[in-house]
């Protein structure tokens, strides 16, 4: 599975919602007369009036440019993209040195728990967070024979306590993606009927 913008888009969302109520109690103080007259225009002149007729030019180039590379930046971090974990440090007792282990490593020993699933097909794993709080995601894809419920439960409690175990910590959360697939089983499931028997 891949991280999206959720911070970001809460964050624009905010601003804009903040400028959007800005605009709208501009506009109810304006109608009720307490800023101006509802009748009379914004802008008393042309807009050079505000900035001036030299600067004009400038300020609205220079608002274009942030305008545009705000949009940029939100278009960016749009696209979904892995955000694994950095390296775990499983302890760090000066008197008894640093054990330190790479997330892919575990995030490879689960997806072989995962495989030997009956029903699965395939798994991948990532692992995000610290040693002390992880985070995995699974994202696992079952044939059409595999028992769903069983499957979540081999997950819950043998591949994930399996993980827990070898970071001394529980999981922080976890997020299960199921996937369907016709291919075939890679550990168990029933065997196919179709053939020939000969009396």
């Amino acid at each position: 599975m891949r991280q999206h913008a959720g911070t970001a888009n809460r964050v624009w969302l905010t601003i804009l919602g903040l400028l959007c109520l800005a605009a709208g109690v501009y506009v109810l103080l304006l109608a009720s007369g307490v800023v101006g007259t509802p009748e009379g225009p914004v802008l008393s002149g042309p807009p050079e009036d505000v900035t001036g007729a030299d600067i004009a030019p400038a300020a609205v180039l220079i608002a274009g440019l942030v305008l545009g590379v705000l949009g940029l930046w939100w278009m960016l971090v749009q696209i979904p993209r892995r955000a694994e974990a950095d390296t775990f440090r499983l302890q760090e007792n000066p008197a008894r040195g640093i054990t330190v282990c790479n997330p892919s490593v575990l995030a490879a020993a689960v997806e072989d728990d995962t495989d030997r699933i009956p029903g699965v097909v395939g798994s991948t794993a990532l692992l995000r967070g610290t040693a002390e709080e992880p985070d995995l995601t699974l994202k696992v894809t079952v044939n059409s024979w595999a028992d769903i419920r069983e499957v979540m439960d081999q997950i819950e409690g043998a591949v994930v306590p399996h993980l827990a175990m070898a970071l001394e910590n529980p999981l922080h959360s976890l997020g299960v993606q199921l996937e369907a697939s016709n291919k075939q089983a890679l550990s168990g499931g029933p065997v196919s009927s179709s053939g020939t028997v000969v009396y």
